[in-house]
């Protein structure tokens, strides 16, 4: 990385950045390069990428998709200088991906940008115009967001093309190492009925008594969401048991529980199957440990990766600039 040092001019290290998996669509500052720039000619420049600038409105704005409140409200709270730097190096890192992107000839056509804006629009219904409004984004920016963070996508998935597949013999290592990680404790299939008397709940253990369906009186009668699913509470690992169903180490199979109070109301449990305590074979375990392991060998690329791309950059960032901006 070319140095270059102005009174009031700092350059920022970067962190482990944690934003690398998060491309999603709040970035909607626009490049001040070639003809972009006339658009800031009036901006206060922040940074300096290449041949490319980060100016005060693109801060700005990049603030403002992160508030979700009005543009008046957004700058009444004080905006740490920790903040604006982690700002500032969020749109840095994502300036050098876009160069990488022209450098790379890689593109986005209006057909991946339609579809994916459609897609998003139809998730939200009706809540989508208003939820533009609430991060201070028009449909046109939030394209415009869109395509960049598409091209970024593209940018970054091309170069993990480059990171080997995790070996059989890495999985296996792992796993020896980290038995411990694949021991499945004992398990309890928990069903329950919670009502808000006492009364009810020995009207219903005696329904019980009489062998009526617990699945068809939880649905009727129980106050609990899992009601509507017959009191289905699904399985309970033993180390994570709740103080109401510690009860259910002493039950058996089948079994019906005495009626429970907690501050919820009044609970009857039901024990459907215990799956008693095992180890994961390797077999079972090794999906899990390709996906941790090849993760793991992702982020350590892309921050190698990243610094390489920082180090051929000339990065010039204008501290005090940055220090004065306020928000509002």
């Amino acid at each position: 990385m070319t140095k270059k040092y102005v009174k009031g001019v700092d350059k920022i290290y970067f962190k482990k950045d944690l934003w690398f998996f998060f491309l999603g669509f709040l970035l909607v500052f626009t490049p001040s390069c070639g003809n972009d720039a006339k658009l800031f000619n009036r901006d206060k420049v922040i940074a300096r990428v290449d041949n490319t600038q980060i100016t005060e409105r693109d801060l700005v704005k990049y603030y403002r998709t992160l508030v979700p409140s009005s543009i008046e409200e957004a700058g009444t709270a004080p905006v740490s200088m920790d903040l604006k730097k982690s700002l500032l190096e969020r749109l840095i890192y994502d300036r050098l991906l876009m160069l990488q992107a022209a450098k790379t000839g890689i593109t986005v056509n209006d057909e991946e940008v339609d579809q994916l804006y459609a897609g998003i629009a139809k998730d939200y219904g009706k809540d989508f115009k208003g939820f533009l409004k609430r991060f201070h984004l028009t449909p046109e920016e939030w394209k415009k967001a869109l395509r960049r963070n598409l091209l970024i996508d593209k940018v970054i998935k091309r170069h993990m093309r480059t990171v080997n597949d995790v070996s059989k013999e890495e999985i296996r290592a792992y796993y020896q190492a980290h038995l411990d990680e694949f021991k499945i404790p004992m398990q309890y299939h928990i069903f329950q009925i919670v009502v808000p008397t006492r009364k009810l709940a020995v009207q219903l253990i005696n329904k019980l008594k009489k062998r009526q369906s617990f699945q068809s009186i939880a649905k009727k009668f129980s106050i609990f969401p899992e009601g509507k699913r017959g009191g289905d509470m699904g399985y309970w690992r033993e180390d994570h048991l709740p103080a109401e169903f510690e009860i259910v180490r002493q039950m058996r199979v089948g079994e019906i529980s005495k009626i429970l109070h907690s501050p919820y109301g009044y609970h009857i449990i039901m024990l459907t199957e215990i799956k008693e305590a095992r180890q994961l074979s390797l077999k079972e375990a090794g999906p899990q440990i390709a996906r941790k392991l090849l993760s793991k060998r992702r982020e350590s690329e892309k921050e190698l990766w990243f610094k390489k791309l920082k180090g051929k950059a000339h990065i010039v960032v204008y501290m005090k600039v940055l220090e004065s901006i306020t928000f509002n």
